[in-house]
């Protein structure tokens, strides 16, 4: 019986340099896997170049200072659509609370608190902290004696990239104590219906890690030398250290978006007695 082997199969050079770009296909998918897992996203934002941030001039960060310090308003502003309300006759966000009372003994008050007007789970559970907040502190003072107290808290709120922001200062100047001021913001993804972080923002404004961290590193520097030689000069002024890990952006998260640029702010009085905030603006 005889038996007929099969032919030796040959490769024919369009075939080689298929089956080639295919193996180099995988290997450079491999090695982008690797590179987002293993390295982190440090060395894949530079190695896959998403834009990288700047710091804004000198003149502009005055400006855009000024801007921050007069922005709030008590006001909303922005146009959203295909959301449900829990009140059609009330604002996105509005005033739900408002305390003007002036007793010269004991308090001097200018709160106004506001809330998220939007069904939603997730917002609901920020209305409440709000409440929480600022109407318990609102209603502590109201209640005390002979402790001379001012406070105050107003907001703002607006949209834009998509992402409904609000930003809620309170001031209080209690007895002999130095005066607090603090800072709280809140960014909700219209589109996903989720309270979004830092880190998710500057996804969204695909922009360079790396280079925002080194903005932040840039400016709290910056504010640390000066805030060394007030405090060498005399003056009571909260020193900043560089190297707190504060600063880190997984730890900083205090933000918004306005006009095209990205706020991160650093408000000392969250956590201490001062009025002292850096606001880092790209």
């Amino acid at each position: 019986m005889n038996v007929e082997l099969p032919k030796k199969y040959k490769l024919k050079k369009r075939d080689i340099a298929v089956y080639s770009v295919a193996i180099f296909g995988c290997i450079l998918a491999l090695i982008v896997i690797v590179v987002m897992q293993v390295m982190g996203d440090d060395v894949s934002n530079r190695f896959f170049g998403t834009n990288k941030a700047k710091r804004i001039s000198e003149e502009e960060e005055v400006k855009l200072k000024t801007d921050f310090e007069n922005m709030f308003t008590n006001t909303y502003t922005g146009e959203i659509e295909n959301v449900k309300r829990l009140n059609n006759t009330r604002d996105i966000v509005y005033t739900y609370y408002q305390n003007q009372e002036n007793d010269t003994q004991n308090y001097t008050l200018n709160v106004n608190i506001p809330q998220f007007n939007i069904q939603s789970d997730e917002l609901e559970k920020i209305n409440k902290e709000i409440e929480d907040v600022y109407r318990q502190k609102t209603d502590e003072i109201l209640n005390s004696k002979g402790n001379k107290i001012v406070y105050s808290v107003e907001y703002v709120s607006f949209v834009e990239n998509g992402v409904l922001s609000l930003a809620i200062r309170s001031n209080l100047k209690q007895g002999t104590n130095a005066q607090q001021v603090m800072l709280n913001t809140y960014n909700y993804d219209l589109q996903t219906g989720k309270i979004i972080s830092l880190n998710d923002m500057i996804n969204k404004l695909e922009l360079n890690k790396v280079s925002v961290q080194e903005v932040i590193n840039e400016k709290i520097k910056d504010e640390e030398q000066s805030s060394k030689a007030f405090k060498d000069l005399g003056y009571n002024i909260y020193v900043r250290d560089s190297n707190d890990e504060m600063y880190k952006l997984q730890n900083s998260n205090l933000f918004f978006t306005l006009n095209g640029k990205l706020y991160i702010i650093y408000a000392y009085g969250n956590s201490t007695l001062t009025s002292e905030m850096d606001v880092v603006v790209i």
